[in-house]
């Protein structure tokens, strides 16, 4: 390994280490956990043997510190963080279930295991940890540092001329497994950097965002560069009219600018341009899909032999190893390429009722969650993570990082949501108070912002607030 990548590594090992002074237990153990499902990710092989079993580990000890931790308060009931847990912990019971008739058992059963891992850490979240909803922004920094550490180092070992950081087609990757596991990286990546600069209205947030924006387009990966434009064009749509008309002027004012200045041509004709543009354009043996077609239609094919429970839940890969040896097809993959057909061809029909349970709390938080502060982003993260699991197995596929961060960010904004008590990610003061911190009556501004209903307090007195 090149000395220039070894330097940046170990200088970002040490801010890591610093920063983790200025951290709870529970963020210092998740600073650990998503380092070990970044290295389980990697296409460093002792990155991966040596974090197979301590990336469990971690998340167990996570659920732990939130169990057993200091602060164990006990969050009320809400209907819908209810329906999002019930739902994980039916797909995790079932894919549980499924090592009974799976092909692969052990496989199965290892895998349900690390399904039902993520399902007690939403439980415990929900309902122990984020009491308090400040702790979901205070997390959810930390996994975005960790992340961008992660493409900051794989772009360093790019410049170091990494023989591994590019695949075999020339493709970007990093220190990551394959460019479209690098791309869902960066596209979570994204959308969490706009989430916590909208909370905190701190510039620095948006600088783990660079690395990302840079190692996107290089992955040319087509499915998370659509998926992060269309999510973030939906939270704009959500703000109204008036900034998609500022968001429109500024893309024709800065095209227009570029063309005046002659770098539209420079930017147009450039060889990254080209050889992206060309993965759009230049279909791959006669296939814009690239083989994705053939195998989802193979998918079907296949689910139609067992269409009631399926194969078993996590034994795709081995699935299509043996269909392929003996001529079913002849497509070299062991990935459906589209996360709701695998969940179909594993789990089969019985598999869709928590699917569907889990996919509607999501798709409630894209439509109703406010879209201010925290949610502006974790709303991005929802739409383009929905997205890209239409072309890549990743919603269930546990031991790497895109399962965990898009699934939390589910939760937490249900958190933001929950029972009305917020609006725009704010949470809303059920008391007023004057200068000095002494209870009082609220001033004009104070009256502006009260909700329908809620009638001023007077001095001392709690204000009343429909229940």
């Amino acid at each position: 390994m090149d000395d220039p990548f070894v330097a940046i590594g170990v200088a970002l090992l040490i801010v890591v280490l610093y920063l983790m002074r200025r951290l709870d237990g529970f963020q210092r153990i998740l600073v650990v956990a998503t380092l070990m499902l970044i290295c389980a990710a990697s296409n460093v092989q002792s990155l991966v043997t040596f974090s197979f079993y301590p990336r469990y580990l971690a998340i167990g000890g996570l659920i732990a510190w939130a169990l057993f931790g200091p602060g164990r308060r006990i969050r009320r009931g809400d209907p819908w963080a209810g329906l999002f847990v019930t739902g994980l912990w039916a797909t995790a019971g079932l894919a549980m279930l499924s090592s009974a008739w799976s092909i692969t058992p052990l496989h199965t059963l290892q895998q349900a295991v690390a399904l039902s891992l993520l399902a007690a850490l939403a439980h415990v979240l929900l309902w122990r940890r984020w009491v308090d909803p400040a702790a979901v922004a205070g997390d959810l920094r930390v996994v975005y540092l960790v992340l961008s550490i992660s493409l900051l180092v794989s772009l360093g070992y790019g410049l170091a001329g990494g023989a591994s950081a590019t695949s075999f087609n020339d493709r970007f990757q990093g220190l990551y497994a394959n460019p479209n596991m690098l791309s869902i990286i960066c596209a979570l990546t994204i959308p969490l950097g706009w989430a916590l600069y909208r909370q905190s209205r701190k510039r620095a947030q948006l600088l783990g965002i660079v690395p990302a924006a840079i190692a996107l387009p290089i992955t040319e990966s087509r499915t998370a560069l659509v998926a992060v434009l269309v999510g973030a064009l939906w939270v704009v749509l959500r703000h109204g009219i008036g900034p998609l008309a500022r968001l429109a002027a500024a893309v024709v004012g800065g095209v227009g600018l570029a063309y005046v200045f002659n770098l539209l041509p420079r930017i147009v004709g450039s060889p990254v341009a080209q050889s992206f543009s060309a993965r759009f354009t230049d279909p791959d043996n006669g296939d814009f899909s690239n083989g994705r077609t053939q195998t989802w239609q193979a998918t079907v094919e296949l689910w139609q032999s067992r269409p009631t429970f399926g194969f078993g839940y996590a034994s795709g890969s081995q699935l299509f190893t043996q269909t392929r040896e003996d001529g079913f097809f002849n497509v070299g993959v062991n990935l459906v390429h589209n996360s709701y057909l695998q969940w179909l061809l594993e789990l089969g029909i019985g598999g869709v009722v928590p699917l569907l349970l889990l996919l509607l709390a999501a798709i409630r938080a894209v439509l109703l969650a406010p879209v201010g502060a925290l949610n502006s982003g974790l709303v991005w993260l929802i739409v383009t993570g929905l997205l890209i699991q239409v072309t890549e197995s990743t919603m269930f596929g546990m031991g790497q990082p895109y399962p965990y961060v898009f699934w939390l960010a589910v939760a937490g904004a249900l958190v933001r949501t929950r029972s009305g008590r917020h609006s725009s990610g704010v949470p809303v003061s059920v008391y007023t108070t004057r200068a000095g911190g002494r209870p009082g009556p609220p001033d004009s501004a104070d009256r502006r912002r009260q909700p329908a209903g809620v009638r001023p307090a007077a001095r001392g007195e709690r204000m009343s607030v429909p229940r």
